[in-house]
């Protein structure tokens, strides 16, 4: 992030806001003035290289089209502000379908800061896959530590899917702000573009603005105390009505063809709030299966509720 004004800036400020973030996932209608960062957290890599690419596909698959906020989350946004001024990672936890790795999506669309690198961890990932892919390309780490002018976002997907070696070594990285490519290569290509090259000096990736690195977990296994202790840790609570009706509107703008009737998403919402489990991706099955007509078959007479209760027995994690 470049450097700046410590005081907040203008387009926080008019939300009552003491950071750049606001929550709503709706881009900034003024780029946001960034705050200078700690001492200890500036890394000073340069040149910088020209802005990443605008345009997400995976940006409108987990948000939709963007004409619909979401009600932000006070204490969301207050941890994600924390750690945009901080320059440290947000370790993000919930149970599955709360938005964890949505929210990467929001702060990149909300802040202007482009296509979102997402890693994806696996049992078997490593981290010289994140940071260097061979044969002269970097890995989404990799390329999130390139200078420029504004962060890269970074998405570490299920980071605790992997060995113990993954997140520890990760910590080094994360501290350093970079890392000295393999055999001195000097030309590399990145993880948005491998038709594109990028110059390196020396080998050395390192940072101007340090990535916005947003980490998900599935809470199978404890990270390690020495990365934990590195980022500002954020648990996402069980999404309510409110949050659920915006969702349903930035999917299924009301009034647009194929748009859910009221009374499926009310039927969902009276399901919802007396059981257990992921809420977000069987109210978008709800409200599918409602614009393609077959909630309408389910349906017990003029009400939907028995319909969308079929549903969620269906796609129960497990066996009733």
């Amino acid at each position: 992030m470049p450097p700046n004004s410590e005081t907040p800036p203008k387009s926080a400020a008019s939300t009552g806001s003491w950071g750049v973030y606001t929550g709503t996932g709706r881009p900034l209608p003024a780029p946001a003035v960034w705050p200078g960062p700690p001492g200890w957290r500036s890394f000073g890599g340069g040149p910088d290289l020209p802005p990443p690419p605008s345009e997400d596909p995976y940006a409108a698959i987990a948000l939709g089209d963007g004409t619909e906020p979401l009600p932000p989350s006070p204490r969301e946004v207050a941890r994600v502000n924390a750690a945009l001024y901080l320059r440290r990672p947000l370790l993000v936890t919930g149970e599955p379908g709360t938005g964890k790795s949505t929210l990467a999506h929001r702060i990149a669309r909300e802040l202007g800061l482009g296509r979102v690198l997402r890693w994806h961890v696996t049992s078997v990932s490593t981290l010289r896959e994140g940071l260097y892919a061979g044969e002269g390309r970097l890995g989404p780490l990799g390329t999130a530590f390139l200078p420029h002018r504004a962060p890269r976002v970074l998405l570490i997907d299920q980071l605790d899917r992997a060995e113990i070696a993954l997140p520890e070594d990760l910590c080094t990285v994360l501290a350093a702000g970079g890392f000295t490519v393999p055999d001195g290569v000097g030309r590399v290509a990145t993880d948005d573009d491998p038709a594109a090259a990028v110059s390196l000096h020396g080998g050395v990736v390192r940072c101007h603005a340090f990535p916005v690195v947003v980490i998900t977990g599935t809470g199978a296994r404890d990270l390690p105390f020495d990365l934990v202790r590195r980022c500002v840790r954020l648990r996402l609570e069980r999404p309510g009505p409110e949050t659920l009706r915006a969702i349903a509107a930035a999917r299924f703008p009301p009034g647009a063809p194929g748009s859910p009737a009221a009374d499926v998403v009310q039927a969902f919402l009276d399901r919802a709030v007396h059981a257990e489990g992921p809420v977000v991706e069987r109210l978008l099955d709800a409200l599918h299966l409602s614009a393609s007509g077959v909630l309408r078959s389910l349906a017990d007479g003029d009400t939907f509720q028995s319909a969308v209760d079929a549903l969620w027995e269906w796609t129960a994690p497990e066996e009733p």
